[in-house]
Order: structure tokens, then C-alpha cells, then sequence
């Protein structure tokens, strides 16, 4: 396989490079901020992603993107975690909403969406986990009963970033109990009215996750997108947009964890400690191994393929690596049986605390190796 950018992917990224480059000169270091700083600066990014024409790289012209393929995309995200960029406040509207919606939905749905979406307007969030059905999504329980017009819905999500800030959502209930779980379910773009949003502490002290509860939500025929009872496939559209759009940021996240390590390392003087230099090797070369893996990914989606069980591996690798390079940062500066106080110790908590969600959050890592036992290695189902 070739690793390298053709001439035409060379000079889009130097275009992306040198935009990136005037857009964030203001933009401070989001690491040192607090989580309400990082989430106003969100903000101003979204809005200048919108205004500068970036926040729909792979829609199709004719919905009001640039008609760029996935890797366009991919290497924007690159590009801009490359240099510490905010995470837009509306990423799942700009790559989980929009792109389901020109998939799947109506000529009428597309018009009153996508372009609120690419102006920054109309603020998304996804409501997938519940309480009991994370992992096994398909064993969801919010109830949508139909009624005059539409249908009411009750029930609990969990887990949903975004939520307190978000107009509408990317909702899955169950419209037939009687159906056989993967196809009882319908997918609703459902307004926030009458949610109730409650906000989760994270170990960090963070308040990025949301629950929701549902009490006789209204939500119209209108909203309903791919057909009563179509739920799971449009929802595997959904989660495989969202895979695709966070294949290159995976290698930057896990190479960024890492050089922070090597950083710290210098500062307390044991960067050629031997023991030490052994960690960062092995670190180095796992996060190499997601890059290569990313890119391999990408290269099957641009050939027309679907990415497989190898998504699992990649993620595992990649939550790996970003723990164990915060947990060894931590070390650093536990050594000498005394923990060092300043900003930079205090980040370093926190990304590490954070951290251990990786291997809980976008499928836990049981998940992930019974993933890769049953589709790889043929064995027989654990559940």
C-alpha cells in the first residue's frame, strides 16, 4: 500500500495547512483551559468552519459541500489535530447528521436540515446508548408509541455529548415490540422540546456527557427518517460515518499523548533512562501501528469497500496507547514519592482520568476483543 498523499491529496492538505494555520493563530492552547473555556472556543470554531466553507468537505455540491471524498475529510481532521484545534460544537451535525440525512432522508427532510447544519444554526446530538443497551444498542427500550400525527416517546438515554447544547437529535425508540430487535426499531430526528438534559460528572470533574429522559415526547411523522421500523440500518449508516471521520485523528490523539510523555520526561531529566526509553519505543511503534491502520482503512473506503473488524483492533490499539502514555506522564510526576503541583501536572491529571474512558466509550474493550474473536479468529459467540 502507498502511504504517501497523491500530488492532488499534497496540495489540498497544504491548502488546509495554511487555513488552519491564520483560523487558530487566536485560538488558545485547549489543554490549559477549563471545560466551559474549551466549549466557548468550540463555538468559535464551529462558526468558522462555517463561514470559511470547511464544515461540509464530503457533502455532495448540490446540498451545499464541496463534493470531497472521505479522505478530504479525514485529512482536514488530520490537519487540524495535528495543530490542537478545537473540536467543532456541532461535529456530530457536520459528520453524523448531515451525511445520514443526504443518505436516507426525504428531498423535504434534506431542505429543512442540511443547510441549518452548514450554517451553524441547528446544533445536534446523538441519542443511541440507554441505560441498559450501550454496548448491545439493539436491545434498546425507549418506547415510541404512535399517535395522531406522530408518536410519543418515553424512555432514557445516557452518555450523549452535546445534548445541553443541541436542537434536535439522532434518536433510536422501538416502534414494534413484537419485532425482532434489530427491527423494531425506527430512527427519529427528533426536536429537544420537553427533554429532559441532566448534566454527568466524569473522575475528571468534566460535564462533557449528558442523560436524557423522555416523558411523552411528541415527535412528528415528518421526522422520521428511513421508514417505520428501518431504524437499524439507517443507524449503521450513522456509526460508520462516525468511524470513517475519526480514522486520522486516532494516530494524531495517540502520537500527541506520547510526545506530551517524551515532554514531561525532558523536564524531570530521565529522558535517557533506559527503562524509559524502552516505554516510549513501544509506545511509538503502537502509535505508528494506528496510523498505518487508519490509513489502511481509509484506503478500502476510498476503493469502494466497508471497513471491517479491523476498526476494533484500531481502537483498542489506540485507547492503549493514550492511557498508557498519560498513566506513565502521571508517574513522572509522582517520582520521588511526591506529586509536583502546577497547570501542567493538573492537565496531565485530568487527560489521564479521562483517558480511562477510551476503553469504556464507542464500544467497550470486551466489546472490541469479542468483535475480533468472532469475526476474526472464529471463535464461538460469548453471549
Amino acid at each position: 500500500m502507498d502511504f504517501a498523499d497523491s500530488d492532488t491529496d499534497l496540495a489540498f492538505r497544504r491548502e488546509v495547512g495554511g487555513w488552519l494555520d491564520g483560523a487558530l493563530a487566536d485560538v488558545p492552547d485547549q489543554e490549559e483551559l477549563t471545560q466551559d473555556e474549551r466549549e466557548h472556543w468550540s463555538r468559535v470554531w464551529q462558526d468558522r468552519l462555517c463561514a470559511g466553507n470547511w464544515a461540509g468537505l464530503s457533502w455532495p455540491v448540490a446540498h451545499g459541500g464541496r463534493g470531497m471524498d472521505a479522505l478530504a475529510q479525514a485529512v482536514f481532521n488530520e490537519e487540524a489535530a495535528v495543530r490542537g484545534a478545537p473540536y467543532p460544537l456541532n461535529g456530530v451535525g457536520m459528520m453524523l447528521a448531515g451525511p445520514t440525512i443526504i443518505a436516507h432522508g426525504t428531498d423535504a427532510q434534506q431542505a429543512r436540515h442540511l443547510p441549518g447544519i452548514l450554517r451553524g444554526d441547528e446544533y445536534w446530538c446523538q441519542g443511541f446508548s440507554e441505560p441498559g443497551s450501550g454496548s448491545d444498542l439493539a436491545s434498546l427500550t425507549t418506547a415510541a408509541t404512535r399517535v395522531d400525527g406522530g408518536w410519543r416517546i418515553n424512555g432514557a438515554k445516557i452518555w450523549t455529548s452535546n445534548a445541553h447544547n443541541a436542537s434536535r437529535c439522532l434518536l433510536l425508540a422501538r416502534t414494534d415490540p413484537a419485532a425482532p430487535k434489530h427491527q423494531g426499531i425506527t430512527y427519529f430526528l427528533a426536536p429537544m422540546d420537553g427533554f429532559t438534559v441532566r448534566s454527568l460528572v466524569m473522575i475528571n470533574g468534566d460535564t462533557e456527557f449528558n442523560e436524557m429522559f423522555l416523558d411523552d415526547v411528541f415527535v412528528a411523522d415528518d421526522d422520521v427518517l428511513g421508514g417505520v421500523g428501518n431504524g437499524w440500518t439507517v443507524a449503521l449508516t450513522t456509526l460508520a460515518f462516525e468511524r470513517g471521520s475519526m480514522a486520522l485523528n486516532l494516530w494524531v490523539w495517540a502520537r500527541q499523548a506520547v510526545d506530551r510523555l517524551i515532554d514531561v520526561a525532558v523536564e524531570r531529566g530521565v529522558a535517557d533512562d533506559s527503562a524509559f526509553v524502552d516505554a516510549v519505543g513501544a509506545l511509538q511503534c503502537d502509535a505508528e501501528a494506528v496510523r498505518i491502520g487508519s490509513m489502511r482503512m481509509l484506503g478500502e473506503s476510498r476503493a469502494g469497500g466497508v471497513p471491517g473488524p479491523e476498526t476494533s483492533a484500531l481502537k483498542s490499539l489506540w485507547a492503549r496507547v493514550v492511557q498508557n502514555a498519560n498513566r506513565l506522564a502521571v508517574q513522572l510526576d509522582e517520582a520521588g514519592g511526591v506529586l509536583v503541583d502546577g497547570a501542567g501536572a493538573a492537565a496531565r491529571m485530568r487527560r489521564y482520568l479521562r483517558a480511562r474512558a477510551h476503553t469504556i466509550e464507542g464500544g467497550t474493550e470486551e466489546v472490541q476483543k469479542s468483535i475480533l474473536a468472532e469475526r476474526v479468529l472464529r471463535l464461538p459467540r460469548s453471549r
